[in-house]
């Protein structure tokens, strides 16, 4: 049972991907940028189809275990269900207030902080994902992209 939901979940993040890949042939070019419009899309596609090839392997591997365990009671499973649904719509929800008033580099930091934790990781990856991963993030969007982020209070110290 695990697996067919796993495979349609797969399967429907997979369509939903190779959508949003069509979708984006049409889009304009900017002549002076080797990257237009679509580019994002594209990315998010990617992590999308690389998404459900986790979902799919994980299926396989509950099947293997499923078969190897099949005469031992089953392990009750804690899951995050709809409260990560929340857990998300809360983190974003956060960040769109958080943006204006403290900057993308602190607000970013901040909901690293919360989302890590929550989802699994350790303290010490949030810490870390916190101090890395918006300094990485500025700089494919303000270096490469010319996108302008917001500094908040740290508009002092924009370079």
């Amino acid at each position: 049972m695990q697996l067919r939901r796993d495979l349609i979940v797969g399967a429907a993040i997979t369509a939903l991907a190779i959508a949003m890949i069509i979708a984006t042939q049409g889009f304009p070019r900017i002549r002076a940028m080797p990257y237009g419009p679509d580019l994002f899309p594209r990315i998010i596609a990617g992590g999308l189809i690389l998404s459900a090839i986790g979902i799919v392997i994980e299926g396989l591997r509950s099947l293997r275990a499923g078969a190897a365990e099949a005469g031992a009671p089953p392990a009750p499973r804690v899951t995050l269900g709809a409260f990560a649904f929340v857990a998300v719509a809360a983190l974003v929800a956060g960040f769109a207030l958080l943006l204006p008033l403290l900057g993308f580099h602190l607000a970013a930091a901040l909901v690293l902080l919360c989302a890590v934790p929550i989802f699994g990781g350790s303290l010490l990856l949030a810490v870390f994902m916190a101090a890395v991963v918006p300094f990485a993030l500025h700089y494919v969007f303000y270096s490469l992209m010319r996108v302008v982020l917001p500094w908040g209070v740290l508009t002092p110290y924009a370079w």
